[in-house]
């Protein structure tokens, strides 16, 4: 259900949405929710400048009807964006179980590094980096040869293979559509063979040392703001030296030498080194019951979703599923 909003026939915003059926109810959501990070829309800057919660929930709620949705339900919704309030969060919006991470870069790198890290740190992560070198032909680049996105590409799918199975989670990008669509926003056509023309979505960065790909990173610029979306790391005798994180430290210093970009999103999701750089940015989860079967979904997706929150921010409880998650991997991978 893709929405179109219009003024004066010009396109004002656009909504990708779905209509999603479970147990007799349906719920008009984000299209692709599960696999996304954070939700805007699509808009124009003028109308966006202008438009309210109130305004949009109008609109959302004539669409709701016009396509017979119990339930709207707008997950993962920054609270503030581009230096406003979101429009889509409306009035009794819950918070979301995950903030993102984000925050203003300044034009000197050394300052930012000091001002996150502390002494300590500073001289244990530029001592892995010296290791990292010595290991022979150190490169950490972006790729724009159709040979290194391709070498890129094979590196970060085997490494976050590897991971989520370590880790006991589910691995998004192992379902074949997924491939698909991650192969062509990095810039390789249907069958994963790279192409040299054309323009592509995401930026595929790697740090390669001893003559392997030893960490990647998916990163995408959208108007001055650098987005890391995604992030793989070998699982090898180079894992001790961090080499993910020497990776997102020289992609943040090259970005604060860029006048094209002045602020940092490194997404959805608590990690330590996206706490140590950034600062949490709340999303709100914004539910709209149309009918009496939405009213009661309504509910149960509050309970879920507060239940959930209280679960990732407990540090204990979360710590915990974690290390549950491992040891059914590991039986899983005994047997």
């Amino acid at each position: 259900m893709i929405v179109v909003g219009r003024c004066r026939s010009q396109v004002v915003f656009l909504l990708p949405l779905q209509l999603e059926r479970s147990a007799g109810i349906s719920a008009l959501t984000f299209l692709g929710h599960q696999n996304g990070n954070q939700n805007t829309g699509l808009w124009h800057a003028d109308f966006y400048r202008g438009a309210t919660a109130d305004e949009m929930k109008s609109h959302l709620s004539a669409v709701c009807k016009q396509v017979g949705a119990d339930l709207l339900k707008l997950e993962n919704v920054p609270e503030t964006w581009l230096g406003r309030d979101h429009p889509l969060v409306f009035k009794g919006a819950t918070s979301s179980p995950s903030p993102v991470f984000a925050r203003a870069l300044p034009s000197d790198f050394g300052q930012l590094f000091n001002d996150t890290h502390s002494k300590s740190s500073r001289k244990n992560l530029l001592r892995k980096e010296r290791h990292l070198q010595a290991a022979g032909n150190y490169t950490i680049a972006k790729a724009t040869s159709p040979v290194d996105r391709q070498r890129g590409f094979d590196a970060f799918l085997e490494q976050r293979s590897v991971r989520t199975r370590e880790a006991g989670i589910p691995n998004v990008f192992s379902a074949p559509p997924a491939k698909t669509f991650l192969s062509s926003v990095v810039g390789l056509d249907a069958t994963g063979s790279a192409q040299d023309h054309g323009a592509h979505p995401l930026d595929l960065w790697y740090l390669e040392t001893g003559d392997r790909i030893r960490a990647t990173y998916l990163c995408a610029q959208h108007g001055k703001t650098l987005y890391a979306y995604s992030n793989s790391v070998a699982h090898d005798d180079m894992l001790p030296n961090s080499p993910g994180l020497v990776l997102i430290k020289e992609i943040i210093e090259r970005a604060c030498g860029d006048p094209t970009i002045d602020t940092l999103d490194l997404g959805l999701g608590e990690e330590r080194y996206k706490t140590t750089w950034a600062e949490p940015v709340p999303l709100k989860d914004s539910l709209l019951a149309m009918t009496w079967k939405g009213a009661l979904r309504m509910r149960l997706e509050a309970a879920r979703l507060k239940a959930k929150t209280h679960v990732r921010n407990s540090s204990i409880l979360w710590p915990l599923i974690r290390r549950l998650r491992k040891m059914k991997a590991g039986f899983s991978g005994n047997s």
